[in-house]
């Protein structure tokens, strides 16, 4: 009987207990836009926000933005300083069709790195 009791109290706890669910991840936001300036030229503006949930934090406190004329293999790299959890510059480029990302790293509470990044997004300078 004091099996029986022992187990059954067991049982009830173990269901009482919450449910761990996986640890939130950081994550990096990036808005973009181009606009024209004439003469073949212009500038792309970006913009964005970085997201590291405990015990995440950021490695180091430049976001790299790379910058990809469609048809070409070749990326301007730009390295922007992070301020709080926002960045934010502004880069002339020749006129065509972009993609840009931004990619940062961060670590967690054992010094573990990751490579966060976001998807590429596109837009054109006329």
């Amino acid at each position: 009987m004091l099996r029986l009791s022992l187990l059954a109290i067991l049982a009830v706890g173990l269901a009482d207990s919450p449910a761990q669910g996986p640890a939130s991840q950081p994550k990096i936001e990036l808005s973009a836009s181009g606009s024209s300036t004439g003469q073949g030229q212009g500038s792309a503006t970006v913009s964005g926000t970085i997201t590291c949930p405990a015990p995440w934090q950021l490695s180091i406190h430049v976001v790299t933005v790379r910058y990809q004329k469609a048809g070409t293999g070749k990326s301007l790299n730009a390295l922007i300083p992070v301020k709080g959890d926002k960045f934010s510059a502004t880069v002339d480029l020749k006129a065509g069709s972009y993609q840009v990302w931004a990619v940062i790293d961060v670590k967690d509470a054992d010094g573990r790195e990751k490579q966060i990044s976001t998807d590429p997004q596109n837009f054109n300078i006329s």
